[in-house]
């Protein structure tokens, strides 16, 4: 579990090590990983800083994962290291794709995640071989991210918040656009 005070440090920290590469304000970053404890880290991280995310299927194959980060333009992606093999493959041909950021289940879960990361990877083997050169682990960056300077984004209700892919059933898929202004509706109406 997290505190909120957690996901405020942690998510602060996201956002400025984001700052501090060669990225604009409204870029994309990708997110491709299950319901985990990275993933609200690095959302709230990807909008503080500015940034729009790309949320993208776990399940992808390399060649749905191609088209959605050149449709999307993703400059960055989050990826658990489950399904670092299908992005390997997919590079070669992601030229906008600058960085590569590789998380594990286990990295935030204290000892008990060593377990974790040891059952999948070598128990379960869940986790195939990769390499991908110039890649940051989530620690890494998070501890990038305390040194340098975080500097708060003036977002207005029209800046994109979410590019979400749809399934892609009648054909590829297609990024939906949601600014931030249909999430705070969103939000009012599940408050409501």
């Amino acid at each position: 579990s997290l505190t909120y005070t957690e996901v405020d440090s942690y998510s602060k920290q996201v956002a400025a090590w984001l700052q501090s590469l060669d990225l604009q304000k409204g870029d994309r970053v990708a997110v491709m990983m299950p319901n985990c404890l990275q993933y609200m880290i690095l959302v709230a991280g990807i909008l503080r800083a500015g940034f729009s995310v790309t949320n993208i299927n776990p399940l992808y194959t390399p060649d749905e994962l191609t088209h959605q980060l050149k449709d999307s333009g993703s400059k960055a992606i989050f990826i658990l290291e489950n399904f670092a093999h299908n992005l390997e493959v997919s590079l070669p041909n992601m030229p906008d794709l600058k960085h590569v950021v590789v998380t594990s289940l286990g990295e935030m879960l204290g000892f008990k995640g060593k377990i974790v990361n040891i059952v999948l990877r070598h128990v379960k083997k869940m986790v195939p071989d990769y390499n991908i050169p110039n890649t940051t682990s989530f620690k890494d960056a998070l501890s990038q991210g305390k040194s340098h300077a975080f500097t708060p984004v003036e977002l207005t209700l029209e800046d994109v918040a979410f590019l979400q892919y749809t399934g892609g059933t009648t054909g590829v898929a297609k990024g939906a656009i949601l600014t931030h202004g249909n999430i705070v509706a969103n939000m009012q109406q599940a408050g409501a």
